[in-house]
């Protein structure tokens, strides 16, 4: 068993999960992502153990962001004409979603945070309704920008944890072979 390797494998995953917490921190909106964050170990009893996250499905388009359908069908005075995830590998409009739901994410949303009313250039204040399409349309024309919260906070843990798991997988072998040494009644000296 790699005990010490597992000890580094749950380290980190604290690590990432708390760096991941704070990344998100910046951008949360009710919390939910964030405390949906766990890790599990499998196959801690082999020689193969695997480290696996767990989140909220939306989690990967909050990481990774979303390709718009088609910035260019915004109106000409949108402040946003362009993809604002060019390189995800998720976008709108790929028919992999159940129609309607982001845009009643988005009235969810709307309520929750207690947007105000917004007028619109005429003065004239605009229902929610519209507004919520307003919003949505945007979205999904031009995307979700990615915020990498875990993917940075991967990133950031793997360059120190190479070297530690070395060292564990190292003491791991050296404690195995001193036990089956000893239980063949064999003498051994550590250098």
């Amino acid at each position: 068993m790699l005990k010490n390797v597992i000890k580094e494998m749950e380290a980190a995953s604290i690590n990432i999960i708390s760096k991941a917490k704070a990344n998100l921190s910046k951008s949360n909106s009710s919390g939910n992502l964030s405390n949906s964050l766990t890790s599990k170990i499998e196959g801690k009893t082999t020689e193969e153990p695997k480290l696996t996250f767990y989140a909220e499905d939306y989690g990967k388009f909050v990481d990774e962001g979303v390709q718009g359908y088609d910035p260019g069908a915004m109106p000409s005075g949108s402040l946003a004409r362009y993809n604002k995830a060019p390189g995800s590998p998720y976008k709108f409009g790929s028919g992999n979603s159940s129609g309607g739901s982001l845009r009643s994410s988005i009235d969810k949303w709307v309520v929750q945070k207690g947007i105000p009313n917004v007028r619109d250039a005429k003065g004239r204040f605009i229902k929610r309704k519209s507004m919520v399409y307003l919003i949505t349309r945007s979205i999904y024309n031009t995307g979700i920008k990615p915020t990498y919260f875990f993917t940075n906070a991967i990133d950031s843990e793997i360059k120190g944890i190479n070297r530690k798991l070395t060292f564990a997988y190292t003491k791991d072998l050296r404690d195995g072979l001193e036990k089956d040494v000893k239980q063949k009644g064999l003498k051994y000296k550590r250098r």
